[in-house]
């Protein structure tokens, strides 16, 4: 997929990062008439959007910094396989990232992050189905609403105050239980008490497939697509140079970083500080799982995803806080499967594979987009956290608009880089 044609003359608009986001902002810039250069260190697709749980999770409005997370910490972390872990040996690097997290959960902040959340969220599914519209590939959207499924009855009762939030913020719920849910999704078994269906939700069934088509796309429109490591950005009067380990020096008049978990560093390089630290995700993919879903649930007690997708049925989630140096902890992919056991009695593992990938987060769950305030040849684009496949393509709206002179139809002021400043 790659070209060799891009030229050593200014290129007018460079986006580093080939994940969901780089690649939905390069085919809204490139739709809107811009010249594109699209790069990457690896090809389209190969960090998390290929792992990820193929979720269009818009009824996630709550961040992660929340007082509930917080009060939950000591015991989640006593389970090295539970939802939620942490490498001892990253504790002094990740400190700063959690005391911004904090601070992050206080009422007053997550309620502020719930309103950003949502403005993003109640665009999505709309703005996808323009981008797989015009680009032909609306059959990789299936919009059949995803659940949340209880074990037990009490958990009624424990999310119940999360329910009444959800709906507050517009997010439509209906309250099922276990027998209506096993009517809706058969496989499911007897532990299952009841549950909740969030019908203006989506998946794909191989988010791969929809990042490495939509670059197809791109490139067959005309794009630049350029493989490398890009080690240095330095300003250059109105442009900005990008350096590549290979030595290779290009000049962009517009640049666009959404280099997922990477951007950290990029940023940094033009001045920009950010505290982006990430999420470890792991999944385990079971092509010959031996019951059938129709839709994505997520297990309340659990904390992890079911997926069904084209090559089998995937199970996702969990957080593991350990930096992007770490080796993966396989385990914890291993543990998906027990777990989803005890909901899918059918379920098996044979031919099972594991996957672990980075999630760019930021500790006020918002990602970073817009144009820099003191240097328009630069713009952001990352840090979506568990929300990248989901809030990829208004992103890449939104941004779109800003770097034409419009007024975007959402405030980007609180998803500004200058807001940790």
């Amino acid at each position: 997929m790659s070209t060799d044609s891009a030229q050593e003359r200014a290129h007018e608009v460079v986006v580093i990062g080939a994940g969901i986001v780089g690649v939905a902002v390069a085919e809204q810039l490139q739709h809107r008439g811009r010249r594109v250069t699209l790069i990457d260190r690896e090809s389209p697709g190969q960090g998390c959007s290929f792992g990820n749980a193929g979720h269009f999770a818009t009824d996630v409005v709550l961040p992660l910094a929340n007082m509930k997370t917080i009060l939950s910490v000591p015991r989640v972390l006593m389970d090295p396989l539970g939802p939620l872990s942490l490498r001892w040996g990253y504790l002094l690097k990740i400190l700063p990232w959690l005391m911004r997290f904090g601070v992050a959960a206080l009422p007053r902040n997550v309620e502020k992050s719930c309103q950003h959340l949502r403005a993003l969220n109640s665009r999505s599914i709309e703005s996808y189905q323009r981008l797989l519209g015009r680009t032909g590939l609306g059959d990789l959207m299936t919009n059949r609403g995803a659940l949340t499924i209880y074990e037990r009855l009490d958990s009624v009762r424990k999310n119940q105050s999360t329910v009444d939030l959800l709906k507050g913020y517009g997010i439509e719920i209906e309250t099922l239980s276990g027998d209506e849910l096993r009517a809706l999704e058969p496989a499911l078994g007897p532990n299952v008490a009841g549950g909740l269906f969030f019908p203006r939700t989506a998946h794909t069934a191989n988010p791969y497939r929809l990042v490495t088509a939509l670059a197809e796309r791109f490139v067959q429109s005309g794009g630049g697509m350029l493989r490398g490591e890009v080690v240095g950005l330095q300003p250059a009067g109105s442009k900005i140079n990008v350096r590549f380990s290979s030595g290779r020096v290009l000049s962009a008049e517009q640049l666009v970083i959404a280099a997922g978990a990477w951007s950290k560093t990029l940023a940094g390089q033009l001045g920009y500080r950010v505290p982006l630290d990430t999420e470890r995700g792991y999944h385990l993919m079971l092509p010959e799982a031996g019951c059938d879903l129709t839709r994505p649930m997520v297990s309340f007690e659990r904390s992890f995803v079911m997926t069904p997708m084209e090559e089998g049925l995937r199970l996702a989630g969990t957080v593991e806080l350990g930096g992007l140096e770490a080796k993966p902890n396989y385990a914890r992919a291993d543990v998906l499967f027990d777990h989803a056991k005890s909901l899918l009695p059918g379920i098996s593992q044979q031919g099972a594979t594991r996957w672990m990938g980075f999630r760019p987060s930021l500790p006020d769950s918002l990602p970073v987009i817009g144009v820099a305030a003191d240097n328009p040849s630069v713009a952001f684009a990352f840090g979506h956290q568990h929300l990248g496949l989901t809030q990829a393509a208004i992103t890449a709206e939104l941004l779109a608009d800003q770097l034409q002179g419009k007024a975007p139809e959402v405030d980007l002021s609180p998803y500004a880089i200058t807001r940790f400043q």
